[in-house]
């Protein structure tokens, strides 16, 4: 669903002190796009007795001030009120997008000082302008996936979001470093490691979140500059990558997901769903946004669930196995038709399968490496803490590959990893687990061969 952008914007006139015992200064405020406002000075000064705080307007007449002095007063007022709105429509109207409001106030200030106002409302500067006008091109389906399989369509919800977050997280870092704004010529090496430690020292984030961030403006960079915005080139140097790192992650065995399946959930509707819904993903390798919305999107036929994926919009075949039947058999419906558990959020489903581990007696203390304000600490955890959504999935590959010993590509073919080298890298196969396929596959065709 598109984002609205509102062609109006709230603007309020204020006192700076209105306790003051003297003429004090009146400010404009404009708001729009949520939190913070764009505070202008008009240039105007009263008395807080002589200031009408409902109409926003000097107090005329015997009690007031003098007509001509409260007259001066309005006209200023109102000429910068004219100055907002002709602004403000101007930027929305033309790049259907919030202008940045460092740069918003800037070419207001420009506006009533008599400069020309054509070059300031071209977002030429703002990175963070930039950022809100491809995010809205996106939800209105005007900015497009231009590679791979999905090319030409749409980016989906959770990407839109995920660029949202980004903006969100630098909008706070211009506040926390009192920037003025983020144009493109500040993306720096400077502002590359600035950031990075803002986000470990201030946010305490993880490696990765700061380099999705990075991956982001790197993305709205190169897409401003192929649009002619501006021309720095600091953000392709080879020093400001997007960071990554390993993160430790558990999956579930065969006698695991058995103890979970096994739980006695009759007095507790909730969990049971949670349970089941969990277990789909368990033994069908698809992802939660998929797995907890099959009743939309999946079609039963024969031994077979088909499915459109939503991260990489494929569709694909993934056979119903024993235990995924189990399932399905407890939602079929009198025609032959599914209801499937029903769909949760993905907290919630976090929340119940951690207590569904626990009841099920998978509480042994494990070590994990966690990221800790751009570090990695050891902590000590019960196995069932460490179980989340993703879990099934992971389980799944992991135990195609290691119990079932199904060839890496196959697996892929339902994963959707698209080399094997990331699929290894998913399911964390040792190198000690390698070697014993490889004894067991050695080991297993000896003994079928004759002897001698």
């Amino acid at each position: 669903m598109s984002r609205t952008i509102k062609i109006e914007c709230g603007i309020n006139f204020r006192l700076r002190e209105a306790n003051a015992t003297k003429p004090t200064p009146i400010t404009c405020f404009v708001e729009y796009n949520g939190k913070p406002v764009v505070k202008i000075p008009t240039g105007a000064k009263v008395l807080p007795a002589k200031w009408n705080t409902e109409k926003e307007r000097p107090i005329g007449g015997m009690k007031g001030l003098e007509k001509a002095e409260a007259n001066t007063i309005v006209e200023k007022l109102t000429s910068v009120k004219a100055a907002v709105e002709t602004e403000y429509r101007t930027y929305v109207n033309r790049h259907h997008a919030y202008p940045d409001k460092a740069l918003f106030k800037q070419q207001v200030m420009q506006s009533l000082s008599g400069g020309s106002i054509d070059n300031a409302s071209e977002p030429t500067q703002s990175l963070l302008s930039f950022f809100d006008r491809q995010i809205e091109l996106s939800r209105q389906g005007k900015r497009v996936i231009l590679k791979g399989k999905r090319r030409g369509q749409r980016y989906r919800t959770g990407t839109i979001g995920s660029y949202e977050g980004s903006h969100q997280l630098l909008l706070e870092y211009v506040d926390d470093r009192k920037l003025k704004g983020l144009n493109f010529m500040d993306i720096t090496m400077d502002f590359y490691y600035d950031l990075q430690d803002y986000m470990f020292s201030v946010k305490e984030v993880s490696l990765n979140y700061f380099g999705k961030i990075i991956k982001h403006v790197k993305l709205f960079m190169g897409e401003a500059e192929e649009l002619g915005w501006h021309s720095n080139a600091a953000y392709r140097s080879k020093a400001f990558i997007k960071m990554q790192e390993e993160t430790d992650a558990i999956y579930l065995n065969i006698q695991q997901l058995e103890k979970i399946r096994a739980l006695d959930l009759a007095g507790h509707p909730g969990l049971a769903n949670a349970r089941d819904l969990f277990l789909l993903g368990a033994w069908t390798g698809l992802r939660f946004q998929d797995y907890s919305v099959m009743a939309k999107k999946a079609r039963v036929m024969g031994d077979f669930i088909h499915i459109e994926t939503e991260k990489v919009g494929v569709s694909v075949a993934i056979p119903i196995l024993p235990a995924t039947r189990e399932i399905l058999e407890k939602y079929r419906l009198e025609d032959g038709t599914y209801a499937y558990p029903n769909p949760i959020s993905n907290q919630k489903l976090n929340d119940y399968i951690k207590t569904i581990a626990k009841m099920a007696k998978l509480d042994h203390a494990i070590i994990l490496s966690v990221p800790e304000a751009g570090k990695r600490v050891q902590v000590t955890i019960p196995f069932y803490q460490a179980v989340d959504t993703h879990t099934a999935r992971r389980s799944f590959a992991t135990n195609m590959y290691k119990h079932y010993r199904l060839p890496a590509l196959t697996i892929m073919k339902i994963t959707g990893h698209s080399t094997e080298a990331n699929f290894f890298k998913y399911i964390r196969m040792t190198p000690e687990e390698n070697a014993q396929l490889i004894l067991d596959a050695v080991m297993a065709k000896a003994e079928l061969e004759p002897v001698g």
